[in-house]
C-alpha cells in the first residue's frame, strides 16, 4: 500500500513536494490552514495532484481523527501558513512531528529569540510592541544603532524596515499595526528587533528524529528602498569550505533542537555577527519562491527532493546525508527581479530578452500582460526570479549586470 501523506497548505514551494512525493509513488491529500489565502499562493494550487482535497475544516480534532481514518502516516506544511495546523494535527494524530509546547517559537519570532536565549544560544534583542509609541521607548531605551521592525510571525520580507531614527521606528511600527500579514492575519503587535551587522545566509535542513542534516547553504545579497525595506538582489552557495560555514552549522543544529525541532524541513536565516551566528527568522518548512529542479539537474537533489526521499522512505535519509550537503561545480547564482516604475505590464518581451542570455538556465515570472506593478520592496512585488549558471563568474556576472541595466531603464513596465 502507498504511503499516503497530507500535505497542509500545498501553495508555493509546496507544489514541488508534492510532485516529488508523487515520483516516489506516496498519495497526497490536501488540508486547508484556511478558507482563502492571498491570490499570490492560491495562483499555485494544483488541486489535480492530489488524491482528496479535505479544504478547510475548523473543528481540528475532527480533521485530525478523518486524517487517521484516512490512513495518513505523515503531515506536512507545504508553505509558512501551514506550520501551526501540521503541528496540530502531528501531535493529535501521533504522526511524527515537531514538539508541540515550542510551536509558537517556530513562528512568532520574539518567542524565538526568547527559547534560544534560554538554551544558552546567541539571539537577536526584541521587544513586542502594540504602539508606535512603546517601539520608540525601546529603541530609545535600547543603546542600539538600528533596528529592524516587522511583523512577529510573517515572510517574504513583509513590512520589514530598518530603522535608525525614532521617527522611523514609528512609522514603520504604524505601517506593521495597520496591515495584516502575508497570512491574513491582523498585525496585533509589531516586532522591534536589534539590526544585525554582516553577511546574512540561510541554510535549508530535513530532520528526522532529531537528527538535523544540512542539505544547502546560501549567501544573501539584498539592497534596501529608501525606506528601509530590504529587497532580495541575489543569492549564491555559501563556501562549505570555509569556516564560518561550520560555524553557522553548528549553531543551526543546536537552535533546531532548541526550537523543538525533530521532523521535516527547516529553512534558517543566520547573521554571521563579529560574535558569530545569530538566527533571525526560522521557518519549519521548505524554503520558498525556488525552482527544486534546477538543483536536482545540477548537483543532484534538492531540498523538496530529500524532504520526500525522508517521507516516502525515512532511511533513506542516512544515505544522503553522506552526499550532503550539495556541492555546485559551476558558478551559480540566483538572481531576484527588480522594478524600479510602477505602471502595468504592457508586452512580456522582456521575458524572452532575459531567457535568452547565455548564462540563464530557468526562470520563474507570475506577470502577465496587463498586470499593475510597483516599485520592488518585499517578496511579493518582485517581478519573479532567474538562475543563472556558467563556467566562470565573470559570464555570470556580465548576464547580471545586463539584467538589472534593463529594469534600471524601465523593462517591465510602461
Amino acid at each position: 500500500m502507498a504511503v499516503r501523506v497530507a500535505v497542509v497548505d500545498g501553495f508555493s514551494t509546496g507544489r514541488f513536494l508534492v510532485q516529488e512525493l508523487l515520483d516516489r509513488g506516496v498519495e497526497c491529500v490536501h488540508v486547508r490552514s484556511k478558507p482563502r489565502l492571498n491570490s499570490y499562493y492560491e495562483s499555485t494550487f494544483q488541486p489535480g495532484d492530489y488524491v482528496l482535497d479535505l479544504g478547510f475544516n475548523a473543528d481540528v480534532p475532527a480533521l485530525a481523527r478523518l486524517l487517521a481514518e484516512l490512513d495518513v502516516e505523515r503531515i506536512v506544511p507545504g508553505t509558512e501558513s501551514g506550520v501551526e495546523l501540521a503541528d496540530r494535527l502531528t501531535h493529535l494524530t501521533g504522526t511524527p512531528g515537531n514538539v508541540l509546547e515550542l510551536a509558537g517559537a517556530r513562528r512568532n519570532k520574539y518567542l524565538m529569540a526568547k527559547t534560544l536565549r534560554a538554551a544558552a544560544l546567541d539571539a537577536p534583542r526584541s521587544e513586542l510592541a502594540s504602539s508606535p509609541t512603546e517601539a520608540v521607548t525601546w529603541f530609545e531605551a535600547s543603546g542600539l544603532d538600528a533596528v529592524v521592525v516587522k511583523p512577529v510571525n510573517s515572510a517574504g520580507s513583509d513590512h520589514v524596515r530598518v530603522c535608525r531614527r525614532a521617527i522611523e521606528v514609528a512609522e514603520a511600527c504604524a505601517d506593521v499595526l495597520s496591515a495584516a500579514n502575508l497570512f491574513g492575519e491582523p498585525n496585533r503587535t509589531a516586532l522591534v528587533q536589534e539590526f544585525l551587522s554582516g553577511p546574512e545566509f540561510y541554510a535549508n535542513t530535513v530532520s528526522d528524529d532529531g537528527r538535523h542534516v544540512i542539505v544547502e547553504t546560501w549567501r544573501y545579497t539584498k539592497t534596501r528602498t529608501a525606506k528601509g525595506a530590504p529587497v532580495f538582489d541575489f543569492e549564491e552557495p555559501a563556501d562549505l569550505d570555509a569556516p564560518e560555514a561550520m560555524r553557522i552549522h553548528d549553531y543551526v543544529r543546536s537552535a533546531l533542537t532548541a526550537l523543538g525541532v525533530r521532523t521535516g524541513a527547516a529553512h534558517s536565516e543566520v547573521v554571521l555577527t563579529a560574535r558569530g551566528p545569530v538566527l533571525i527568522d526560522p521557518g519549519a518548512r521548505l524554503g520558498g519562491g525556488v525552482l527544486p529542479w534546477v538543483t536536482a539537474k545540477l548537483v543532484g537533489q534538492s531540498h523538496a527532493g530529500v524532504l520526500a526521499d525522508s517521507v516516502a522512505a525515512p532511511e533513506r535519509l542516512t544515505r544522503l546525508a553522506e552526499e550532503l550537503p550539495l556541492r555546485w561545480k559551476r558558478p551559480i547564482r540566483y538572481v531576484s527581479l527588480i522594478n524600479h516604475r510602477a505602471g502595468r505590464v504592457s508586452t512580456l518581451d522582456w521575458v524572452w530578452r532575459i531567457k535568452a542570455l547565455p548564462t540563464v538556465i530557468a526562470m520563474a515570472t507570475p506577470l502577465a500582460k496587463g498586470d499593475k506593478l510597483v516599485p520592488t520592496h518585499d517578496l511579493l512585488s518582485s517581478p519573479g526570479f532567474v538562475y543563472l549558471n556558467g563556467d566562470s563568474r565573470h559570464e555570470i556576472e556580465r548576464d547580471y549586470e545586463k539584467i538589472r541595466s534593463w529594469e534600471e531603464a524601465g523593462c517591465y513596465t510602461t
